[in-house]
């Protein structure tokens, strides 16, 4: 006899780059299935689970079937992975973070779900529509900031429309606006300083190891959040 019962409880440890997008792909499955729940959102985007919390409790959700604590991964997201009342974890961010998170939950011998970091390949044919294909390709990276795992940030393609393919990327990249949120840019800041200079050191990495860099002027835009709030502030202060 298959006997379908729920997990129990389900320790839900969710990023900053899609807030509200993942803390659903965690909570309504959970919800679903007859699980209760602890929510920990990003400490660096923590006011859309919070918002979300509200919405449940206004919608009626029991007590204590959803829970949302706030903190950050060394401390909330340790104790919350190695409690022996938390039947499975589920985390998405790094994957250096996802391996904390299986060693804390290991002990007690709870279900494991993560969806970690990663260099998504694209795959470029050698047809027709090659040049529409890089082109879409790097549009579809810069999404979000580049914010997002599965943001194709390998491209393959034939060895000899390399030529073609770097002509085509850069085309692209160019063409793309970067900017603050209310300008019409195209392509608004990364999250903090702490990813910006993390970007910086990649690129300076890629570069070390044989890379070209066909576009762009890292060295000289500063680019996080913070900077644009300061200058905002700035901006009301003086008008």
């Amino acid at each position: 006899m298959i006997v379908k019962e729920p997990i129990g409880v389900c320790g839900l440890i969710t990023p900053w780059n899609w807030p509200l997008n993942q803390i659903m792909c965690k909570v309504a499955p959970a919800l679903a299935t007859g699980c209760t729940m602890v929510l920990k959102p990003s400490e660096v985007a923590p006011f859309s689970a919070q918002i979300f919390a509200e919405i449940m409790d206004a919608a009626g959700v029991p007590a204590g079937v959803f829970n949302l604590v706030q903190g950050d991964g060394p401390s909330v997201g340790v104790a919350l992975s190695s409690h022996p009342d938390v039947d499975m974890v589920s985390f998405t961010g790094s994957t250096r973070a996802g391996i904390e998170v299986a060693r804390n939950a290991a002990p007690t011998v709870k279900r494991v779900h993560q969806e970690l970091g990663g260099k998504s390949p694209n795959i470029v044919l050698d047809d027709e529509l090659f040049a529409k294909s890089v082109t879409g390709g790097v549009r579809a990276v810069m999404n979000n900031s580049g914010q997002s795992c599965n943001a194709p940030t390998r491209m393959l393609v034939p060895a000899r429309r390399m030529a073609e393919a770097i002509e085509s990327a850069r085309a692209a990249a160019e063409q793309m606006t970067v900017g603050a949120p209310d300008s019409g840019a195209m392509l608004g800041p990364v999250v903090s300083e702490v990813q910006w200079n993390k970007i910086q050191g990649l690129i300076q990495r890629g570069i070390d190891e044989g890379a070209t860099l066909v576009a762009g002027d890292p060295a000289g835009r500063k680019g996080w959040s913070g900077v644009l709030r300061q200058a905002h502030r700035l901006r009301e202060r003086n008008q």
